[in-house]
């Protein structure tokens, strides 16, 4: 399996002491550089603690850097650069090329991609796996999703209580 992930998978599960399930994940782990951009570069030069976390998973390889190269489907998807940021994009088009699962939370690329049959999940699936895995009980699981919304995770209310019930019924 090979797993493209945004910038908010990173920045989140980071802040939250959950960066050990970028490990736990079987198969390749891609950022595009327009991400690694944004969450480590930039988050650096804001003092973000998760951009040196996210630096770690890269420099010991856990996480490789793709640069996206421009053809017809990057293009295409431009169109949509009003609704859609680059980091965004570069996931969806990565995801397409390689035959990949695009890891995003942003609704609108989450739908782009689904009609595009982009396989597209949400950094809350993440956490669902590991809960599944067994590698995450599901207090902890609970526990670190509130803490995400509490650091800036957004997450509307019926999406919470989902996950609440997926939860319980694993």
């Amino acid at each position: 399996m090979i797993w493209i992930f945004d910038s908010s998978p990173l920045i989140y599960l980071n802040k939250v002491g959950l960066n050990w399930i970028f490990k736990q994940l079987e198969g390749e782990k891609i950022i595009p550089t327009e991400v690694y951009k944004q969450v480590v570069t930039e988050g650096k030069n804001q003092g973000y603690a998760d951009a040196l976390i996210s630096a770690d998973l890269v420099n010991k390889g856990v996480i490789t850097i793709v640069q996206v190269a421009e053809n017809g489907f990057k293009e295409m998807l431009k169109s949509l650069e009003k609704e859609l940021h680059e980091g965004e994009l570069e996931v969806l088009t990565l995801a397409k090329n390689k035959g990949g699962v695009a890891v995003l939370d942003e609704s609108i690329a989450r739908e782009v991609g689904n009609v595009l049959r982009i396989e597209v999940h949400g950094t809350l699936f993440l956490i669902f796996l590991m809960v599944r895995k067994r590698e995450l009980k599901k207090e902890e699981a609970k526990n670190k999703v509130d803490l995400m919304i509490r650091n800036g995770f957004r997450l509307g209310h019926e999406e919470y209580q989902e996950f609440l019930h997926l939860l319980e019924n694993v």
